[in-house]
């Protein structure tokens, strides 16, 4: 599969530039987010959202179309999918990641690896067929986002480059590092990284709080940060 060659670096700089058009403050502040600001606004991607029951198991939360086509939907109730028209240069998500129970930081998160496959994959996808999509589930997001190690296909690829520029807008690493030292009171002198200790994921959770952002990508972010070690057994595969 054809794919392009975007490394970190570049990915940290493509969301860095992202997050300067849409509000340069988070850069180094920590702010809440919605998600939906940076995708369907002028200001941010200005792309089309819509929001349709993917799955009938929440196996796909998240798809971009790179072309005209469809994607079979699953009204709730219903035994039976239906064709749903999808345009080019929309972002399908699945309507119960806006239910008030729903995890904000699994919808912010969706949304922006979207987006951001729109940004960066629009060659990659373009010559696919009209009903291809991009979808987003739990094996897209498996791999870890501070580092891609070989082998890799190229859908795991661009994968990769969705979710590291997604935690990058989503959790700037500045701006994530400042509040990690100020919540969890570690003086600037102390040797990095601290070990985990259960003591801390109540101020993990305020942390992620602070990005709208799940408890789980936080933790992988600090991971990805090198400024925490040692959490107990976790999967890349769930970021929610």
């Amino acid at each position: 599969m054809f794919y392009l060659e975007y490394d970190l670096p570049q990915l940290i700089r493509i969301a860095e530039d992202r997050i300067r058009i849409f509000d340069e403050e988070r850069l180094t502040i920590p702010k809440p987010l919605d998600a939906f600001d940076f995708i369907e606004f002028d200001n941010g991607l200005g792309i089309k959202t819509d929001t349709q029951r993917l799955t009938p198991n929440l196996s796909v939360l998240g798809l971009t179309a790179f072309n005209d086509g469809h994607w079979w939907v699953w009204p709730e109730n219903s035994e039976m999918p239906k064709k749903h028209p999808v345009k080019k240069g929309t972002i399908l998500i699945d309507e119960r990641l806006l239910e008030s129970k729903a995890n904000g930081g699994q919808r912010n998160f969706t949304l922006l690896h979207e987006g951001f496959h729109w940004l960066l994959h629009p060659k990659v996808f373009a010559r696919q067929e009209v009903v291809y999509q991009r979808n987003c589930n739990r094996t897209s997001i498996s791999a870890r986002v501070g580092s891609k190690k070989p082998p890799m296909t190229g859908i795991q690829i661009t994968e990769w480059q969705a979710n590291a520029a997604a935690a990058e807008f989503l959790m700037p690493r500045l701006a994530a590092i400042l509040a990690f030292h100020e919540r969890l009171r570690i003086p600037r002198s102390q040797s990095l990284p601290i070990r985990w200790s259960p003591e801390m994921d109540a101020t993990i959770h305020e942390i992620a709080d602070m990005f709208t952002a799940s408890y789980t990508a936080m933790k992988f972010r600090l991971i990805d940060l090198d400024l925490v070690i040692g959490f107990p057994s976790h999967s890349y595969s769930d970021l929610f």
